[in-house]
């Protein structure tokens, strides 16, 4: 029985080696990680730097919309922009029109005799 109650001492203490192995690799992949954060930080900055001082503008982002849409649909915006003109003035020529018709007379038809 002693033997196993020193065998049980012998897993504990091999486990403790294995933690300890474990904690100084982890300590160790920490610091290395600490140290090309070093590096890499002020090459991120400089590129997020870069992204936010673009400016962007309605005129911009309305491009990019018409280069889209054109590329899907197939359709330039110039043929785009004469499309909606031609229904803005049909639109008007409706609103216009009057809503009720003049009342039709029938004239008479004259029989000959």
């Amino acid at each position: 029985m002693k033997t196993s109650i020193t065998a049980g001492f012998g897993v504990y203490g091999t486990i403790l080696d294995e933690a300890s192995k474990s904690s100084d690799k982890a300590t160790q992949l920490f610091e290395s990680l600490v140290e090309r954060g070093t590096q890499v930080e002020p090459k991120l900055k400089e590129k997020a730097s870069a992204i936010f001082a673009k400016k962007i503008t309605l005129e911009s982002i309305e491009t990019k919309a018409q280069s889209i849409t054109s590329r899907f649909t197939g359709v330039q915006s110039s043929k785009l922009s004469e499309l909606e003109s031609k229904i803005d003035l049909l639109t008007t020529m409706v609103s216009e029109l009057k809503t009720t018709p003049k009342k039709v007379t029938k004239a008479l038809a004259t029989a000959e005799a």
